[in-house]
């Protein structure tokens, strides 16, 4: 018997839900199984599940020492999988967490070519919160910097920095006059991001305060590029997140010398005792991209 071995039958058990299902899925008998878990209540000195001929459920313990199992037992196949991989041959899965803002666009770029490039890495992308702190389900957040963040579990690595600008299509500049001063903008569609109020003040790198307006808002960045991408007004954003667009000619650049004060983008991750190989490697992909 060890830890290792009886953790994972624990936590197999849990995740099928029945002592025989998570049997024929370690290719074991039950009797070894309940050994098994016999063992390591033995070892906590306390009781993890509680079974019954026809109902298996988890202790206040077991609910404990289910969840951080999980997390464990993740981080130990990446020591076994980067320990034993060359940078050609590296394999297993990335947890990835970022904010629709950063994610839906820009890093979904990077993730393509990343795949590409290492086609037995498999990416899992999770939605997180602006402003979340790190998660320990995840390998990696990436996000603007988080206010206020004090860890000694966490380091936090600077990917690249940009000022959000104003961009519209072709097709709905050339029914105005040109926008020659930022005061025009006052009397455009302006498509805004992350507020139910259609009017929005902003503060610019060059000291201008300017009151937006529009007659669509919405928390998608993606909808908000598709928007502008369809005629319906400008956008404030991040040029990261529509080269793309920039690069087919369906948006092009509006006063260029007007930009929001810069912001930069960070990289969260778990400070573990082992080198991050697949972390590592993505976050270098990322700066080499941006």
């Amino acid at each position: 018997m060890d830890w290792i071995t009886c953790t994972k039958s624990f936590v197999t058990v849990i995740q099928h839900g029945s002592l025989s299902q998570a049997a024929n899925s370690l290719d074991i008998s039950n009797s070894a199984l309940s050994k098994r878990l016999s063992w390591l209540e033995q070892q906590l000195g306390v009781p993890l599940l509680k079974r019954t001929t026809r109902h298996l459920s988890l202790t206040d313990a077991g609910e404990v020492f289910f969840q951080r199992s999980q997390t464990l037992l993740d981080h130990w196949q990446q020591l076994i999988t980067e320990t034993t991989a060359t940078n050609e041959e590296m394999s297993g899965t990335l947890h990835v967490g970022a904010p629709l803002s950063t994610g839906s666009h820009f890093l979904i770029n990077v993730i393509a070519a990343f795949c590409q490039r290492y086609p037995n890495i498999n990416i899992t992308l999770h939605t997180i919160t602006p402003g979340q702190l790190p998660d320990l389900n995840l390998d990696i957040i990436i996000c603007s910097e988080i206010d206020n963040f004090n860890s000694a579990s966490y380091i936090a690595t600077p990917l690249f920095s940009d000022n959000a600008r104003f961009y519209a299509s072709p097709t709905y500049l050339e029914q105005y006059d040109p926008i020659e001063s930022p005061e025009q903008l006052t009397q455009h569609n302006c498509l805004l991001l992350n507020q139910h109020n259609h009017v929005q003040e902003y503060a610019f790198d060059n000291g201008l305060t300017l009151g937006l307006q529009g007659n669509f808002t919405t928390s998608n960045p993606e909808i908000l590029i598709a928007s502008a991408v369809e005629h319906m007004g400008l956008i404030l954003i991040s040029p990261q997140n529509v080269q793309r667009e920039l690069a087919h000619g369906l948006l092009i650049p509006v006063l260029t010398h007007l930009q929001l004060p810069q912001q930069t983008t960070f990289a969260y991750y778990l400070k573990l005792n082992y080198q991050h190989t697949k972390t590592k490697c993505f976050i270098d992909f990322i700066k080499k991209s941006a």
